[in-house]
């Protein structure tokens, strides 16, 4: 980073940070927060971790044996069947994002640890859900509805939260697997499937001190479908992938320390991606001058490169105030280069040249909390700031391969956004059982006017087994990059970012109602009801501003309105666990009457209503020490008003429902020393999914489908697990 004073700022909070816990006096106290071993502790929104029925926020918590049933490997296995999640893959591209309440990964944030993940734009938004393995994971904590107060911009409609483990109860422990996969109907050891393989190695140094290091490889070879292949040589259209390959290296290491009032860890993680992209267009030439006749193409690699770096610091200060501290850097580097590749030999032609890099993003982060200012079991405060400095480096625009092309920035340039945010918040507990969070945060940035967010959280103990809380909270949402600098334009686009838009602003309120019975009994169950509301101005879209010639700009237009009920429940008898929810939300968009004399046609005040429905079943026989899964997902018909450039008026899309089933074996053996989990993936066959509703990008055509799945699979993961 070129601008030295926000490293130097960066560093200085981090060095008085350790000047102030050198000079504290050392003091036990039983009130200082500690990793305990119960069920279901939560960090996320919390002063301290504690229970997930203490907790002030309606918290949904996915558990590692949960991920384990699922033989999930990426947070995209995972959130496929919550409820109200939508994740879209790219098979053009290999990424994925996941929609959340109607709303893309822009108005939700992915954290690490509190960490919010270096993104193409932004911090914490639009992650690309399939970059994120599973190996190292606890637990995946799930907040729905604002939480601007605690965690800043984008995070209108929640948040996820990822743990990583950071402790063990063994000595030594190594472990690792492979887990073979068909992706739909095809695969083979080298060319066809998925295949992955893992091993991490922890080690228990002292009661003060704990390691690990691990690694992860995930090759996908992508998806044949209706094409050939990369061999196939006739100029039909038909040489590629459906899906495109994708192989992902990561690796991870983390040093623990902990002691009675000082807890500290430092973690590092790293990805590399590959996706290889096979050019349906052909030709019979020769490759170079003289040379013989042959059939070649020009394909393209696009890898990415990503760095994350964070040191994490508890303590007391002044033997009385709890700190916690996280800072970090992180660096993703996306580059491209193009090739020749001779068909006919089954080889690249010459040597591929080096990698050009066109979009490189690079942030340093930090926040801190303060809190237990005061003794008291009925009030207590938290003071915290959050600094993050962003720099994004994009290219002119690339040159276009059979469709697929990188938006740049107006020449090469890099542009920088910087925020600085304080917040406070207070905790009222009266004796009633009524518990109290108001919060405010103030933002300052390096762009725009300052933000502001506000939050009333509240529970209140109906009875022993049930409780009522309510949220009424706001946040912002900054423009990205993207929206701000993009300028793509040639003899065919012409689409520009707009440096003057303004942040939007979000409301949303929700109710919760849990109750569960007591535990003792071999029948137990539990049971969430829950409403939320989303209001937001101001909307960013990527609109129209000409008809002839056509052009694109991203402008502040719309208005968007979310509202629904949910429920979640769950049922325990013995060794039988079975769970039930539903969803049924509705979303209304309201554009301006007229822009640039477009005229919009949305029906005001009308909201299209969405059905989702999910459940699973698990049985566990521990005479066998297996468990027997199943999981089911009903998303319903959508429909959605989109933009017909054709006749300048907005349109009633429809899109089909579906339905979305997996089953699941996992057997331990040898005192879990060995575990084999067998299973099937998308039982239903899933592939395109019909639609009218889904909005086509600047010049392109009507989109007819989605492609959202390849088809049924098989899979297989043998892991072993040696403590030592």
């Amino acid at each position: 980073m070129k601008d030295t004073h926000k490293i130097t700022l960066f560093f200085s909070f981090l060095f008085l940070i350790s000047s102030a816990i050198a000079h504290s006096q050392s003091k036990t106290d039983s009130t200082l927060i500690k990793n305990k071993e119960i069920e279901e502790v939560v960090v996320t929104g919390q002063y301290s971790p504690q229970a997930i029925d203490k907790s002030i926020y309606q918290i949904e918590v996915i558990s590692q044996e949960d991920i384990k049933n699922r033989a999930a490997s990426t947070i995209a296995d995972i959130l496929n069947y919550n409820l109200n999640f939508v994740t879209i893959p790219n098979s053009g591209t290999g990424d994925s994002e996941a929609n959340l309440f109607g709303l893309d990964g822009q108005y939700f944030k992915v954290l690490i640890d509190n960490i919010p993940l270096v993104t193409d734009n932004a911090m914490g938004s639009r992650v690309d859900l399939t970059k994120i393995n599973l190996d190292n994971v606890e637990r995946i904590e799930i907040v729905r509805g604002s939480m601007g107060v605690d965690y800043g911009s984008n995070s209108l409609t929640g948040l996820i939260n990822i743990i990583t483990k950071k402790k063990d109860s063994s000595k030594w422990r190594i472990s690792g697997y492979v887990q073979e996969e068909t992706v739909g109907n095809e695969y083979d050891w080298k060319e066809k499937g998925r295949h992955i393989q893992s091993l991490s190695v922890s080690h228990n140094i002292s009661d003060k001190w704990f390691v690990s290091v691990g690694a992860n490889r995930n090759d996908f070879q992508g998806f044949f479908g209706s094409r050939e292949g990369k061999r196939y040589y006739q100029n039909d259209g038909n040489r590629g992938y459906e899906w495109l390959p994708k192989e992902q290296w990561s690796a991870d290491a983390l040093i623990n320390f902990k002691t009675k009032n000082f807890t500290a860890f430092y973690k590092a993680q790293y990805l590399h991606e590959l996706v290889n992209y096979y050019n349906p267009i052909t030709k019979y030439a020769p490759l170079e001058e003289g040379g013989l006749y042959t059939y070649s193409s020009i394909d393209r690699d696009y890898s990415t490169d990503r760095l994350m770096n964070q040191l994490f610091i508890e303590a007391t200060l002044f033997d009385k105030i709890n700190y916690k501290g996280d800072f970090s850097y992180q660096k993703q580097d996306r580059k491209e280069r193009d090739y020749f590749y001779d068909i006919a030999q089954r080889e690249v032609f010459g040597e591929k040249p080096p990698y050009k890099s066109y979009q490189e993003t690079e942030a340093w982060y930090t926040r801190g909390t303060f809190s237990r200012f005061l003794n008291s079991k009925i009030f207590d405060f938290q003071l915290g700031y959050e600094f993050n400095f962003m720099e994004n480096f994009r290219s002119a625009n690339s040159t276009p391969i059979g469709g697929l092309t990188t938006s740049g920035f107006k020449g090469d340039a890099q542009r920088h956004l910087d925020t600085y945010d304080v917040f406070a918040s207070g905790e009222i507990r009266t004796l009633s059982g009524l518990s109290l969070r108001p919060g405010f945060r103030t933002s300052f940035s390096s762009k725009f006017d300052n933000q502001y967010s506000y939050s009333l959280a509240m529970k209140y103990i109906l009875t022993p087994d049930s409780n009522i809380r309510a949220e009424f909270a706001s946040t912002n949402r900054t423009p990205n990059f993207e929206e701000l600098y993009t300028y793509f334009v040639d003899v065919n686009h012409d689409v520009q970012g707009n440096e003057d838009l303004v942040p939007e602003k979000g409301y949303s309120s929700s109710i919760h109602w849990h109750w569960k019975t007591k535990p003792g009994s071999d029948f137990r169950s539990e049971i969430n009801l829950g409403t939320l509301y989303i209001d937001l101005k101001d909307k960013i879209e990527l609109s129209t501003i000409n008809t002839q010639p056509l052009q694109y700009r991203y402008i502040n237009v719309d208005k968007y309105l979310s509202w629904g009920l949910h429920m979640g429940s769950s049922f325990y008898y013995k060794n039988l666990n079975f769970t039930l929810g539903a969803s049924y939300f509705g979303v209304s968009e309201k554009l301006e009457d007229d822009i640039n004399g477009i005229k919009v046609i949305t029906p005001p005040d009308e909201y299209l209503y969405t059905f989702q429905l999910n459940s699973s079943i698990h049985y566990n026989i521990p005479k066998w020490e297996t468990t027997l899964s199943v999981y089911y997902k009903y998303n319903g018909k959508e429909s959605n008003y989109v933009f017909n450039s054709s006749t300048d008026t907005y349109y009633l899309g429809k899109q089909d429902d579906f339905s979305m089933l997996d089953a699941s074996i996992r057997k331990s053996l040898f005192k879990k020393a060995i575990e084999l989990t067998l299973g099937v993936r998308n039982i239903f066959d899933v592939k395109n999914i019909d639609t009218t509703a889904a909005q086509a990008g600047a010049h392109q055509g009507p989109i007819s489908s989605l492609n959202l799945f390849y088809g049924r699979s098989y899979f297989a993961k043998l892991g072993f697990n040696l403590n030592l």
